[in-house]
């Protein structure tokens, strides 16, 4: 039965897959798009269906976006919506990007921010 769960599970990984379209307004890169990211744990067995719709914009460099995680295996139940993460990312170089991003709970109270780089070398 584990190899049966396993061999669709896999089948399920591989048919994720992410969507995206950019459009070009007012000079600004606009971004919307779905990531989806299916996954089986193999200690505890269960099964888990993540859907990230989002959105953003890119104007100077500095990109602002907006997305918000839907469990689609938990549709049935009354708290679908969790929330909306809202970020902000500057590239300053090629291997330097600084980010702010908050998050809110599903009355939009919003909580901590948080600011930061990231360094890849």
């Amino acid at each position: 039965m584990k190899t049966l769960a396993i061999a669709l599970g896999l089948t399920g990984l591989l048919a994720t897959s992410a969507t995206a379209a950019d459009f070009p307004i007012a000079g600004q890169a606009v971004e919307l798009g779905a990531e989806s990211d299916t996954n089986y744990t193999t200690g505890i067995e269960d099964w888990d269906w993540e859907l990230t719709p989002y959105a953003a914009i890119t104007m100077n460099n500095l990109r602002l976006g907006v997305e918000t995680d839907i469990d689609m295996l938990k549709l049935d139940e009354d708290k679908v919506f969790q929330g909306v993460d809202l970020t902000a990312d500057y590239p300053l170089s090629t291997s330097v990007n600084l980010y702010g991003e908050v998050s809110s709970d599903d009355s939009f109270t919003f909580g901590d921010v948080k600011l930061g780089a990231t360094v890849k070398f």
